[in-house]
């Protein structure tokens, strides 16, 4: 061998070795940047030359080595399956701080439970069956009363921010979702341009993977890298990050008239241009709970709900049922509903005079003090009882006709004077208390199922407890779920970090192995320096 194959040899040690320490030295100094991936650098021994002439013996000399790569150390399978469940786990996180923020409202965690509220009432009923004719019982179930329209109209009110919020929400992470593209788009193009030329795109890939992985929680994604290094991106079925570029979502009405949103596709026509379909049930079974995004519009729902959607088992179980939101704005209405109605339906009967038309019952309804009939304790905002002596019947068509939650005050002729509780019986009988005990009985009684189409109805009291356990168990089978989830999360993110993440005390030790390695071919170098100096001096060819 000729000092200089030998030269070229040492040359390619000392090269090689300089490019594993610059490579040790980047895992080092990255050994606390999130999402970094340690790299490697794999060696390969160079080509071997025989140096016999014509090739006419068997003896064979390396080259030295030559570098074949420098990798990445990760494991795209783990990589797959911990944005699946990561996946996953945002989709139940999102749908348990709907939970948990609907269980603050209603006062079951914290503050002044609502249930407290109806037992106030309830109270003072049972008090004014003893006394009617009392100022003071009659004060204490009015006081009681505008307790509870106020909390009921509150409650109402903040589930409909918080609606409103989520829908903030919706529209920030559909912007992300689109910044995101945008950004692994252009990533993918530096990284093809680097590697064809023959350079090192890996923290250009860090950079990609981590972007797949916070895209992972919001939506449930699937992708493959193609031969030149291009990521695609698909999210629920549909392209997403393409050759060409990305498509972007936009968002459209998420109902007709409703002021909420939802997530469609821009470059496909309205009508077919729905991000998420909500046809099939989102559970685990059909593998489609996952994306923080779906479980922020399953939760929030389309629009607002009141005890009329009750009333429809078809779209109560289609658009209501499965909404966290629509379905408390519904159930927690209907017993609004059902309290305030009853109470008024005794104290301002009515019957029907033709079909389809009432009037106040004059036969039956009680008298105020000064001997006025028709009186209700609970009134709409906007609609009265009756028009020239006709009933203003609900219509849910028109919100402003129901006795809702939102829609509902305290009589302001009551609330400027007790006497106006219509409780008699005649003009003479003050002291009558058999309307009070009417509203006791039917308090009792059952009202309503829980649900539609259940057969079993329930009284106000037990519709109330019923209804809180309803969110209190999803929200605990939602919680396991979680923990579910963040335990397989976790497992796979502590595989991934075992195999990903930079260890200074392995980095330290390959410094060293490369580092003699590198003083080794130093060395020869320069003793392969002195000889072909010592040749070039005995030759005489110095100087010639």
């Amino acid at each position: 061998m000729s000092s200089i194959s030998s030269l070229s040899a040492a040359v390619s040690a000392l090269m090689s070795s300089q490019t594993a320490l610059n490579t040790t030295a980047h895992n080092l100094a990255n050994v606390n940047t999130t999402g970094y991936v340690r790299q490697q650098i794999l060696m390969n021994d160079s080509r071997y030359m025989n140096p016999g002439r014509n090739n006419t013996t068997g003896f064979y000399v390396g080259l030295g080595v030559d570098i074949q790569q420098i990798r990445q150390v990760r494991d795209r399978f783990l990589d797959e399956n911990f944005r699946q469940e990561n996946s996953r786990k945002g989709f139940y996180e999102a749908k348990a701080a709907s939970i948990e923020e609907v269980e603050t409202i209603l006062g079951e965690i914290e503050g002044e439970s609502f249930a407290n509220v109806i037992n106030s009432l309830w109270t003072s009923i049972n008090e004014l069956a003893k006394n009617p004719e009392g100022l003071e019982t009659r004060g204490s179930l009015v006081q009681n009363a505008v307790l509870f329209v106020n909390r009921a109209n509150l409650t109402m009110q903040q589930l409909k921010t918080y609606q409103e919020n989520m829908n903030t929400q919706i529209s920030d992470m559909v912007t992300q979702i689109n910044q995101i593209g945008e950004e692994i788009y252009q990533l993918n193009d530096v990284i093809v341009k680097r590697e064809l030329s023959g350079g090192n795109a890996n923290d250009y890939r860090d950079q990609r993977n981590k972007l797949l992985d916070n895209l992972s929680t919001i939506a449930d994604i699937t992708y493959k890298e193609d031969m030149r290094g291009n990521v695609l991106v698909q999210i629920e079925g549909s392209d997403f990050v393409t050759l060409g570029g990305y498509n972007r979502m936009g968002l459209d009405a998420a109902a007709p008239f409703s002021q909420l949103v939802k997530p469609v596709w821009e470059h496909l026509p309205t009508g077919i241009n729905d991000v998420f379909e909500f046809g099939i049930p989102i559970n685990s079974e059909s593998n489609n709970d996952k994306g923080k995004l779906k479980g922020l519009l399953l939760a929030r729902g389309t629009g607002d709900a009141d005890w009329t959607d009750m009333q429809n088992p078809a779209i109560y179980e289609s658009t209501i049922k499965p909404s966290l939101i629509m379905n408390a704005q519904a159930q927690f209405d209907n017993l609004i509903h059902g309290i305030v109605t009853t109470i008024n339906d005794i104290l301002a009967p009515n019957i029907e005079t033709i079909p389809g038309v009432y009037e106040l019952d004059v036969a039956n309804a009680p008298f105020d003090r000064d001997g006025i009939q028709g009186t209700e304790l609970f009134v709409r905002k906007s609609m009265d009882r009756y028009s020239a002596g006709v009933y203003n019947q609900e219509d849910a068509a028109n919100p402003y006709s129901l006795y809702s939650a939102g829609n509902i005050e305290i009589n302001p002729l009551i609330l400027q004077d007790y006497d106006k509780l219509c409780l008699s019986g005649s003009v003479d009988e003050l002291s009558d208390s058999s309307y009070v005990k009417s509203i006791l009985d039917k308090w009792q009684e059952p009202f309503s199922p829980i649900e539609p189409g259940l057969v079993s109805e329930l009284s106000f009291n037990e519709y109330y407890n019923e209804f809180v356990s309803g969110i209190g168990n999803t929200g605990n089978a939602t919680n396991n779920k979680i923990s579910n989830q963040e335990l397989m999360v976790t497992q796979i993110s502590n595989q991934r970090s075992s195999l990903h993440e930079v260890s200074s005390d392995e980095e330290l030790t390959n410094m060293m192995k490369f580092q003699h390695a590198y003083n080794a071919a130093s060395k020869v170098i320069v003793v392969l320096d002195e000889m072909i100096g010592q040749i070039v001096q005995s030759t005489g060819l110095v100087g010639r």
